[in-house]
């Protein structure tokens, strides 16, 4: 008896413990005061999206020598040799690759533009500190090209490795801050392994953990930020399908004990 009772309470326990997964609640519970939900989606661009500083520097040095060919004023200011070297000296020396590509990155508004050719994935992050001021919070991904907080800062940094990170600076005790994410290559080359890479931390030495979840929002979508939480749904289908044989079994038995007649034995 007290075994079969050991049996129902276990059996009871993973059954809550599989509801609650399926429910969102069990990563609630569970979770440490620093933790991180990573949501990844898709970003499809156009074949070709971008924009090459190459192809601006040919584009502005074909523009510039019309301009000077055609420019009677600047034609009669500088003479025809000045004219000429104007043409083939300066604008091709003042306007190249190099120049351009120096330009793109000096004016952040058009290098915020510019840089969506090389986006391949997003994400959105929700940072959560429970307990205490932490200082520096960082957030390791891989590939990161630009970063938006809805709330205080969000900056991004490539560690000694090479790996990018995004930082938080200082959060409250109690705050939450959500970040949009998008990623370069390196994140579609990550591939399955791009759990590993996603790891959170603080000034403080503190260790968080990383909730990550795949593309698209269901029901459940806690089993994919929780592996052993399927183990527990599953263990809990288990409970009721076992439990259903036993009823459907112990239906049939007590149909068949009602179906026999007492035989009646009469004296010799």
């Amino acid at each position: 008896m007290r075994l079969m009772m050991l049996g129902a309470g276990l059996a009871a326990a993973i059954t809550l413990a599989g509801l609650l997964a399926m429910t969102g609640t069990l990563r609630a519970l569970i979770s440490p005061q620093l933790s991180a939900e990573v949501h990844f989606a898709d970003y499809p661009l156009p074949k070709g999206f971008g924009l090459e500083p190459q192809v601006v520097a040919d584009f502005l040095v074909a523009e510039l020598t019309t301009r000077a060919t055609d420019d009677i004023a600047l034609r009669l200011a500088m003479g025809p040799e000045g004219q000429k070297k104007v043409i083939e000296v300066a604008i091709p020396r003042l306007v190249n690759s190099v120049v351009v590509r120096d330009m793109i990155a000096n004016i952040e508004p058009l290098a915020n533009v510019l840089s969506v050719g090389d986006f391949r994935m997003s994400a959105r992050v929700v940072v959560t500190s429970n307990d205490l001021v932490r200082k520096d919070v960082a957030l390791t991904m891989p590939g990161v090209v630009l970063v938006e907080a809805e709330t205080g800062i969000a900056a991004v940094e490539t560690t000694s490795t090479g790996l990018t990170a995004v930082n938080l600076g200082e959060m409250a005790a109690d705050e939450t801050r959500v970040l949009t994410v998008w990623l370069g290559q390196a994140a579609v080359d990550a591939g399955a392994g791009i759990g590993k890479q996603l790891l959170l931390g603080d000034a403080g030495g503190t260790v968080g953990r990383v909730w990550l979840y795949g593309r698209g929002s269901w029901q459940g979508a806690d089993l994919q930020a929780m592996p052993a939480a399927r183990w527990m749904v599953g263990g809990a289908l288990m409970v009721v399908f076992v439990a259903s044989i036993l009823v459907m079994l112990l239906a049939v038995l007590a149909r068949l004990t009602l179906g026999r007649k007492p035989r009646r034995f009469s004296p010799a």
